[in-house]
């Protein structure tokens, strides 16, 4: 994927100056900004898929799809929702509780992270692995800077170790029994339709499909994987012998024991 990095228009001389830094960091171009002119002419005149952009409210991912820039999205409403001890479906798949050890596989933008971070708590552990590096360059500034209304939501965030990493590379180097559970959402496999707010990830996202090497040691890494689907098929295909989810949901969780 090509891209290049440059800094909103008014930018301060501190966004400058990381803008800069991020573009070494990622030995990628650093593109100054025309005083006219937008970021998809930009783009385009650069012959480039992406463009991230140093902003005062944080990394923004531009595309020819739109802007992304992190949020914790539903893991809001859904932490409230717990509070209120209203049903989760994730965390009932995970079987989640104080001081548990979860592997999310699939980190991208977290929200099931944040989740299982608050219900294992600070006595738990939570790592999050990313193959995308511009997602995951994002959602871990994201993750240590974003300040949530609900103060236990901004906790659980920093508590969340993440990695840049496929799952399979990352599993290579666990030792047996590292976590209690691992997570799998392969949420691009299948495109939903008309989902808006995810199609500028779409461009940046790691596509490839969940591999039986990289089952094969999370089983090792735990005793358990939970994965989630929109297809009770493609579950079975993966190996899941248990599938949970609502009756009127689309979304189920396949889980394979060791």
């Amino acid at each position: 994927m090509r891209f290049a990095v440059t800094a909103g228009r008014k930018g301060s001389g501190d966004l400058l100056n990381a803008a800069k830094e991020w573009a070494t960091y990622f030995n990628v171009p650093y593109i100054e900004r025309a005083s006219k002119g937008s970021l998809e002419e930009l783009r385009q005149q650069n012959n480039l898929d992406a463009i991230l952009v140093a902003t005062a409210d944080g990394p923004q991912i531009y595309n020819n799809e739109g802007t992304f820039f992190y949020h914790p999205g539903m893991a809001v409403l859904r932490l409230q929702r717990l509070k209120n001890n209203e049903h989760d479906h994730f965390a009932q798949a995970l079987e989640l509780r104080e001081g548990m050890r979860v592997l999310d596989g699939t980190l991208g933008l977290a929200g099931d992270a944040a989740i299982a971070s608050y219900l294992v708590g600070e006595k738990g552990k939570v790592v999050g692995v990313e193959a995308s590096i511009l997602l995951h360059f994002v959602v871990e500034n994201g993750l240590r800077s974003h300040e949530a209304e609900d103060p236990d939501l901004t906790n659980a965030l920093r508590r969340i170790t993440t990695v840049q990493a496929t799952a399979e590379e990352y599993l290579e180097t666990c030792e047996a029994d590292s976590f209690d559970v691992v997570y799998f959402d392969p949420m691009f496999r299948y495109p939903v339709q008309g989902s808006s707010a995810m199609e500028p990830l779409r461009p940046v996202a790691y596509e490839k499909p969940l591999n039986q090497r990289t089952i094969e040691l999370a089983l090792k890494a735990a005793p358990k994987i939970v994965i989630k689907e929109r297809s009770e098929k493609i579950l079975r295909e993966y190996g899941c012998t248990e599938i949970l989810g609502g009756r009127y949901s689309r979304i189920k969780f396949g889980i394979i024991r060791r």
